[in-house]
């Protein structure tokens, strides 16, 4: 049975509707999809200048209150930060042990020799 140049015609015509149907439905969805996230983006960048705002202001109300204390801590940082630094800077090469015992070595031969 031959199928007629009109009903060949019909069957892809309906072939392009539906997927003209589909492209529209997926574009749609894309859409809603670039929506959703555009919403959650801005919420939470809300929320993360929300905590950064109640960050700053803990801090600065703790800096207030107790001046001494966050002076210390900040020289506690300051010296942990300094004391990795100079550690990582010399020799790569060798593991923290290592390096502790190459620093603290030199002076407890110099205690041992003095008792």
């Amino acid at each position: 049975m031959a199928q007629s140049y009109e009903s060949y015609q019909n069957a892809a015509e309906q072939r392009a509707r539906e997927a003209n149907e589909a492209v529209h439905k997926l574009r749609q969805k894309a859409g809603e999809a670039a929506e959703t996230a555009a919403r959650e983006g801005e919420k939470a960048l809300r929320a993360a200048g929300e905590t950064a705002e109640d960050a700053f202001a803990a801090t600065k109300r703790f800096v207030r209150e107790q001046p001494y204390v966050a002076i210390g801590a900040v020289v506690v940082a300051a010296c942990a930060i300094g004391a990795l630094w100079k550690m990582s800077s010399g020799r790569r090469d060798t593991d923290l042990l290592s390096r502790v015992s190459d620093y603290v070595e030199p002076g407890y031969r110099a205690l041992r020799r003095r008792i």
